[in-house]
């Protein structure tokens, strides 16, 4: 039988498998891929590793002086995420020649097949994976349902390398049976919310009085739950444009000094225009990451797009006000352009008219 099918891949441990296929004498020893800070050659954290390395405890996030402790084999490297990326759009070009295709992060992607049988979904899934591995060397893990979130958790069913197709029984047992935390979108906070409703699996849903939940968990949630325990799931494929930059530096010392702290800041202001290619923010986020990782932000809206002069401006003001309310040092700092425009012709011009009070 014919019918929609969305197609998810994962470029499985992506960083990692890279620098595996680039210098195959790595293969089959931990690897983890590391930002590092440059205080000192432990500060930094894991960016991702691969399987070897996450059996010993070695995830994303962790310190990279936690990595250490826990195997003296571990073998770290540095993020190189240029020619990461640069393989990513190789890999995302091909796949939106298959159809529409919503780049979800630098190693996932949706793509809608249109109205295929599952034969055919499976034939093309299985070209997918061989391609890829054909012209990068990477394996990767596809999962092919009827709507983005199966196709996602077919993938997570599958992995490493896997392709799992679902066909509409095994999405009905799914709708029943899945566990709410294994649900894209669904973190340990609203869990914990559910599994106290008595929702443990997704069937459970049916049991339960759409008003209660709709009060406890929000009404955009609770409809995203109520749809896919339904079948009424049905959000499209849809092809993202970038609407935020931003960039982040570590401090050489943790400190409160607004005077010194700003340097880091306006680098960070400068590199996120730099990646924003000429378009200018209406939203400006700045984010402290303080002495004990814990994250503070601030922001600022605005009715037109800003010069980088006025964000300098903006972002030290938040700066200011996040030190005010936060006694903690700074450790990182960061600055994020948001809702970004692309503004036609001179950019003197379209500040002068904005000056002249004329701007919407």
């Amino acid at each position: 039988m014919r019918r929609k099918r969305i197609l998810f891949v994962d470029l499985d441990y992506f960083y990692a498998q890279v620098e595996e296929v680039i210098n195959p004498s790595l293969r089959g020893k931990p690897v983890a891929v590391c930002v590092f800070s440059g205080r000192n050659e432990d500060s930094g954290a894991v960016a991702t590793s691969n399987y070897e390395a996450r059996k010993l405890g070695i995830k994303a996030g962790i310190p990279i002086a936690t990595a250490k402790r826990l195997s003296n084999d571990v073998i770290l490297l540095p993020m190189r995420k240029d020619l990461y990326k640069g393989i990513s759009d190789k890999i995302m070009g091909y796949l939106s020649t298959l159809g529409t295709t919503e780049v979800a992060s630098i190693d996932e992607a949706y793509v809608d097949l249109g109205e295929i049988t599952l034969e055919e979904a499976f034939k093309l899934a299985k070209e997918v994976k061989e391609r890829i591995f054909k012209d990068h060397g990477l394996k990767v893990s596809i999962g092919v349902a009827s709507n983005k979130v199966f196709a996602k958790v077919a993938c997570e069913m599958g992995k490493p390398d896997g392709l799992v197709v679902l066909d509409d029984e095994k999405e009905e047992k799914l709708r029943s049976e899945i566990e709410v935390s294994k649900i894209p979108g669904i973190g340990p906070v609203l869990r914990e919310k559910l599994n106290e409703l008595g929702v443990n699996k997704l069937g459970d849903m049916k049991n339960l009085d759409e008003y209660k939940l709709r009060k406890v968990i929000g009404e955009a949630k609770a409809q995203y739950l109520i749809s896919l325990a339904n079948g009424t799931y049905d959000e499209p494929v849809k092809v993202r444009q970038r609407k935020h930059q931003g960039r982040y530096v570590t401090l050489k010392r943790n400190t409160r000094d607004p005077n010194e702290i700003k340097p880091y800041l306006f680098r960070a202001v400068d590199e996120a225009f730099a990646k924003a290619s000429g378009a200018l923010p209406m939203e400006i986020h700045v984010v402290a990451i303080m002495e004990d990782i814990d994250i503070v932000s601030r922001s600022r809206t605005f009715k037109h797009p800003i010069s980088k002069d006025e964000a300098y401006n903006t972002c030290y003001k938040l700066l200011l006000d996040i030190l005010i309310e936060d006694k903690r040092q700074v450790r990182r700092i960061g600055a994020t352009l948001g809702k970004l425009k692309k503004v036609d012709g001179s950019l003197d011009k379209f500040f002068d008219f904005k000056l002249d009070g004329n701007s919407v």
